[in-house]
């Protein structure tokens, strides 16, 4: 009797230990400056890979085709040490900041009131979806037939192509917003504004920053495309010129500069402002290796 009660003793511990999951396993954690030193180590490894196959290819194709690695990072050179990066980039970003904060201000109301009301989100569903659909080159070209080659056809073009993918992306959060709150907020007898900013917003965090990331990623793709119609300025403009005079050493030039300064923006804000705004959450990464 006292050997059965061992082993059933024994066989809770061991179904205890087996719910407790990554805990029953104990392993040792790494520090933080271990992490962030091994992600940047990878991270600046897979860049090293892309550039080893690039100069692969070099050997393989034409310099008219696929110019040398060290000849192109020299023409990035160039274009950074002249005043022609600055105003070239300048009047790209300016395109890209303008466009999404428009689309931002339009797609944070309009997903919520989707997100929670549920007669306007019958409503604005077809629109939103519709507009989600639409190829941004097709946006691009109506926004430059209305508005002509001026500022506004390229702002217009960026807003209009991710108002919807950032409409849904927070749409889609307002409707898993925690029941249990909104209901508490109404028992205190909040006003729509305090529910809206203390209790919905909060919640929306996550999804506000993926839209950002993804929002801006689309944003610079339409921009360049938007330039590549006629402007007289920005990325998409000097990639053109390198086009006509079939330079692929200038055009791959630009498109490196054009990369550096998104990695550094999503790298140095987004990911900055992520760290911030969601550093009160736990840390949950158990299951990662």
């Amino acid at each position: 009797m006292a050997k059965q009660e061992k082993a059933i003793a024994a066989q809770s511990e061991l179904e205890a230990a087996v719910s407790a999951g990554v805990e029953a396993i104990p392993r040792r954690r790494k520090s933080a400056w271990t992490e962030a030193i091994q992600d940047v180590v990878l991270r600046v490894a897979g860049v090293l890979a892309l550039v080893f196959v690039w100069w692969i290819l070099s050997l393989i194709f034409p310099a008219t085709l696929v110019p040398r690695p060290m000849e192109t990072f020299g023409e990035v050179a160039a274009i950074v040490t002249t005043g022609d990066f600055f105003y070239e980039m300048g009047a790209t970003l300016r395109r890209v900041l303008v466009g999404f904060g428009i689309a931002m201000v339009v797609a944070i109301p309009l997903g919520i009131v989707m997100g929670t009301l549920r007669s306007l989100e019958s409503f604005f569903e077809p629109p939103v979806i519709l507009g989600l659909t639409m190829p941004g080159l097709i946006w691009a070209v109506l926004m430059i037939m209305f508005f002509g080659l001026t500022e506004t056809s390229a702002y217009a073009a960026v807003a209009v192509t991710i108002c919807p993918m950032l409409a849904i992306s927070i749409w889609q959060g307002t409707k898993s917003v925690d029941k249990d709150l909104i209901d508490m907020s109404k028992a205190f007898h909040a006003s729509p504004w305090s529910k809206v900013m203390d209790v919905i917003i909060p919640q929306l965090i996550s999804h506000i920053l993926a839209a950002i990331r993804y929002g801006l990623g689309l944003a610079w793709k339409v921009v360049v495309v938007v330039e590549m119609f006629g402007f007289s300025n920005g990325v998409g403009y000097q990639v053109v010129r390198g086009f006509n005079i079939f330079s692929m050493k200038a055009v791959l030039a630009w498109a490196i500069t054009f990369l550096v300064v998104m990695i550094i923006i999503e790298f140095g804000f987004i990911g900055w402002l992520e760290r911030v705004v969601t550093a009160w959450r736990p840390k949950i990464e158990a299951w990662r290796r």
